[in-house]
């Protein structure tokens, strides 16, 4: 069920019917899925697999519906289906982020994105250096004291 609060912020919500701008019935959304729309699997014309749909055909809400810029039967030209789909995620280099596909070479967590990336790379100076400790090449801290004492 679409809820009226959220459409009218704008917000492409599970289950809105997305409409041609011809009027004529394109899908149904499952989810957003980067940069495309996921519609679902048990339209009529979707033979039981998902679709894709870019949101660059994306024309505005309209009482509860997504509309499309272009006709139906434009947009069901420009229509990924799930072996496209899954053939993008695994050739293209950009083909993760534009499906929304986190990237498994990133930190994960909160502890990751603390350190600064994925675990055993920090950047100098995080976790494990006190900053007024630090000494310089000049031998001071950053305090200014000397270090190089004898």
């Amino acid at each position: 069920m679409v809820n009226a609060e959220r459409a009218g912020r704008g917000e492409i919500q599970h289950h809105m019917p997305v409409i041609g701008s011809d009027g004529r019935h394109v899908g149904t959304v499952d989810g957003i899925d980067g940069d495309y729309i996921r519609l679902t699997r048990s339209d009529a014309d979707a033979g039981g697999r998902h679709r894709w749909i870019p949101q660059t055909l994306l024309a505005g809400l309209d009482g509860g519906q997504v509309r499309l810029s272009v006709p139906a039967a434009q947009a069901e030209e420009a229509v990924l289906d799930e072996d496209e789909v899954q053939r993008r995620v695994a050739l293209d280099p950009n083909g993760p982020a534009e499906f929304g596909v986190p990237d498994e070479g990133a930190p994960h967590g909160s502890r990751a994105h603390a350190h600064g990336g994925p675990k055993g790379q920090r950047e100098q100076g995080q976790s494990g250096s006190v900053t007024g400790n630090r000494s310089d090449q000049r031998g001071q801290t950053a305090a200014g004291a000397d270090t190089n004492r004898r």
